[in-house]
């Protein structure tokens, strides 16, 4: 990883998913994780919405809605980002409460989220060969309130040296939409 490269992912639809080399999309019957099988940037945006088609609560009833993060190695069919032993990410979960998570163990970060959309931006730094540092900024304008969160976390894992796949979990309560500028 060269710490400056980044990504805005071009991604129309989830059938120009299915047909991309750099990008797999796992769906679940609840959640679908998305991967990237490249490791070549350090950086990455997404937007997160509410997905009007499935979901008209407030986020204080919602379950696990998002997770963004990195993991070691590419996540399977059942697997959510911040809850396997080789994922870490800044997740979303019961009632909006914004968390740092890693194998299922979350550390609050934040109050929880009471309006969507927000902004994420997550970025890696390897420091040396067994330690990385992950850094997330969440930003939202919703409903004229401006909320912003800026963080980093220290992780001790050699194995994101070696492989870091950006990655993302999302309910079928909410949207991810990734940037289209360049």
């Amino acid at each position: 990883m060269s710490g400056s490269d980044s990504i805005i992912p071009h991604i129309l639809s989830s059938t120009s998913l299915a047909k991309s080399d750099l990008v797999s999309c796992v769906p679940s019957k609840y959640l679908t994780t998305w991967g990237f099988s490249s490791t070549t940037f350090s950086s990455w945006t997404v937007t997160v919405e509410r997905n009007a088609g499935h979901w008209a609560g407030s986020l204080a009833t919602a379950g696990y809605l998002f997770g963004i993060g990195v993991s070691s190695t590419s996540l399977g069919p059942k697997e959510v980002a911040g809850m396997t032993s080789t994922s870490y990410a800044l997740v979303c979960v019961g009632g909006g409460s914004l968390c740092f998570a890693h194998d299922s163990q979350q550390d609050a970060v934040a109050p929880p989220l009471d309006v969507l959309p927000v902004t994420v931006t997550v970025a890696i730094r390897p420091e040396t060969p067994d330690v990385t540092v992950f850094t997330y900024k969440l930003a939202s304008v919703a409903d004229g309130r401006r909320v912003s969160l800026v963080g980093r976390r220290v992780i001790h894992d050699s194995a994101l040296s070696t492989a870091a796949f950006p990655i993302f979990t999302v309910s079928q309560r909410v949207k991810i939409l990734f940037p289209t500028y360049v």
